[in-house]
């Protein structure tokens, strides 16, 4: 018989403490390494998911441009006089309030091509909403804010993407109950170069043509720009600070909640630009393609913005 056989009431030898708080430690390595990979691809997933609602927006786009032979949709339409409940969102949501009420959005304009409104939520932006948002803030803090253009719950129709709006937004006052003015396909020179729609936070953005950002790439401007964009409406020279996740328009300030104009600093709006993507902007053109473009170029880079309405830009081709 074997003498080797463990005998009866032997001790079993355990993990000393040190050996335990070894592999803890390798444990802790191990996920500090991982987390921040799994972050990253879950990030990547979601700007998929982003860029594919892109795609299906700019094919609405196309569509509604075939079907009003090639005229731009405006990005708002403000109802006549003795005119109640314009929005055909109300259907759905019956919470819009103030003078989103007797607004129609683009968003709006283009779900019928789309057949869906969540194609307008882009799944990074955290407190994305459509039709109307959940939280009741009010933009410009209260029903009717003439100050700054905006009132109500659901103003905008949804806040995760922002039109290019100096450019190819054919619409008329906010303050007023006028027609829109036609932007034509036609009229833009290079329809693969240039956005028609951003990641944002409101439905309107704009490049950031006064170099509040110091970043603007000064070469490239004719010297127009800002005359161009104050002429529509002084709040445009700030709406590059909707895009990404910065929050210049529907921004809580400590005297309510929602765009109380320049009350976001640059530097607060450049850090939260960044977040949306990994500093990536998905960006929809308008001849439909979509890509993921450097923050800093989206910001800063005319070209990528502009129609040459405000004169020409020899450097952008």
């Amino acid at each position: 018989m074997s003498n080797n056989l463990p005998r009866l009431g032997a001790a079993r030898k355990g993990f000393t403490l040190i050996e335990l708080l070894v592999v803890i430690a390798i444990i802790a390595i191990l996920a500090a390494i991982l987390f921040p990979v799994f972050a990253q691809a879950r990030e990547k997933a979601r700007s998929a998911t982003c860029l594919s609602n892109l795609n299906q927006i700019g094919l609405a786009a196309i569509m509604y441009q075939t079907d009003y032979n090639d005229t731009f949709y405006p990005h708002r339409t403000s109802a006549q006089s003795g005119i109640t409940n314009f929005n055909p969102l109300i259907v759905n949501y019956p919470q819009i309030s103030g003078i989103a009420v007797n607004r129609t959005f683009w968003c709006s304009l283009l779900q019928p091509y789309t057949k869906s409104l969540n194609v307008f939520k882009c799944p990074s932006n955290g407190n994305a909403w459509v039709g109307a948002n959940t939280d009741g803030t009010q933009c410009g803090g209260s029903l009717s804010n003439s100050a700054v253009g905006c009132g109500g719950v659901g103003y905008g129709g949804e806040n995760s993407y922002g039109h290019n709006d100096p450019y190819l937004s054919p619409a008329g006052s906010f303050g007023g109950t006028n027609g829109v003015a036609p932007v034509l396909l036609a009229s833009v020179p290079r329809p693969a170069q240039t956005i028609e729609i951003v990641d944002g936070t409101y439905y309107g953005a704009a490049p950031d043509v006064t170099n509040q950002s110091g970043i603007l790439d000064k070469q490239l401007v004719n010297g127009n720009e800002p005359g161009f964009l104050n002429a529509q409406g002084p709040q445009y020279i700030s709406y590059w600070k909707n895009i990404g996740n910065s929050t210049w328009s529907w921004n809580v300030t400590p005297s309510g909640p929602g765009g109380t104009w320049n009350n976001t600093a640059p530097a607060t709006a450049l850090t939260n630009i960044q977040t949306r993507h990994q500093q990536f902007i998905n960006c929809q053109f308008v001849d439909g393609h979509v890509k993921a473009v450097h923050w800093d170029q989206v910001v800063g880079n005319i070209c990528l913005w502009t129609t040459d309405a405000d004169g020409p830009h020899p450097l952008c081709n």
